[in-house]
């Protein structure tokens, strides 16, 4: 087979492949907004803490994870693109880094909040809800062991 015909095979199967590809991330967008934002929250609650700080990151790194999980059996269902690798600032001041990890926890819940129209998804969907909700949750209680909640509004 030459180049110009292996180059060409190429090309045809990129052509034939990318409307599929297009049409399975454009339905639900949120989705992946929110699984990379919890991911990136994630990230960010594993940046190490003082101990009695990194008892509450811990648990909420473990929520976060818990409602990916979630997102990603509803997302399965509608053929969803699942991969993210977010990258993250680990040297952001201790009082941005909770901020962010707040912002990123309270976006994501309002991507998935819209309604959903697969049944078995919206199960998932409303298990994700419970494990942000628990996961905010436990940034507040590290927070409070920081003596950063009141700055963040807890």
């Amino acid at each position: 087979m030459s180049w110009k015909t292996l180059g060409m095979t190429f090309m045809a199967a990129v052509a034939l492949l990318a409307p599929a590809g297009m049409q399975a991330q454009g339905r639900h967008p949120r989705y992946l907004r929110a699984r990379t934002d919890l991911r990136t929250a994630q990230f960010l609650a594993r940046v190490r803490e003082e101990p009695n700080v990194t008892r509450h990151l811990e648990g909420a790194a473990g929520e976060i994870e818990a409602a990916i999980r979630e997102l990603d059996r509803a997302a399965v269902l509608d053929a969803k693109d699942l991969e993210d690798h977010p990258r993250i600032d680990a040297n952001l001041p201790r009082k941005d880094r909770f901020r962010k990890i707040v912002d990123l926890l309270r976006s994501a819940r309002a991507d998935i909040e819209h309604e959903e129209d697969n049944p078995r998804a919206r199960e998932w969907r409303n298990a994700a809800f419970r494990h942000i909700d628990e996961a905010l949750n436990n940034v507040r209680r590290a927070a409070m062991e920081a003596r950063l909640d009141h700055e963040l509004g807890f």
